[in-house]
């Protein structure tokens, strides 16, 4: 019987090994279920609206590369008035998607200085089309979907930091 090594030295056996690898690691680091999701510091987001008109969210504050893949999949609900800010390290373009997410939600892309830089409303549940950033963003905050419509949310909203806002 040939060793491991001996396979893996004839290089028929090569893309296969690599592949059999690649999914195991990729498998152990995806989330697949409601088991897997991490603990998440919790904060306030202070929005302006875009009018003056200042509204409060609680929120889940997902800051590691681990709390970024797993945001919000697999919650079945969410109370109004809470919500989910990811928090990158750069400025960047972000791209997010709904997998395994079981709610729609509205997606609020911001600057390093708290400008909105574009947002999605009401993104379906589960749904596997990617929304981007129209630009570099820094912030991304999602609300249960219909939240932007129902509370005023326009186009000049702007995230407001504070220093005891846990962010």
């Amino acid at each position: 019987m040939r060793s491991v090594i001996s396979l893996l030295a004839d290089c028929r056996w090569l893309p296969a090994a690599l592949l059999l690898l690649g999914l195991t690691l990729f498998g152990s680091f995806t989330p697949t279920s409601a088991a897997d999701r991490p603990t998440f510091e919790t904060g306030i987001v202070r929005l302006d609206r875009g009018d003056g008109t200042i509204l409060d969210f609680d929120v889940e504050i997902a800051r590691t590369p681990r709390q970024w893949s797993f945001g919000l999949m697999h919650v079945t609900s969410m109370p109004d008035g809470q919500g989910m800010l990811f928090v990158f390290p750069d400025m960047a373009p972000r791209s997010f998607w709904m997998k395994n997410t079981l709610i729609p939600l509205d997606m609020l892309f911001f600057d390093d200085d708290g400008g909105l830089v574009s947002a999605f409303e009401n993104v379906p549940a589960q749904s596997l089309q990617s929304r981007s950033s129209a630009g570099d963003a820094q912030f991304v905050l999602e609300l249960n979907g219909g939240t932007m419509a129902g509370q005023g949310i326009g186009n000049s909203a702007r995230l407001l930091r504070a220093a005891d806002d846990g962010w």
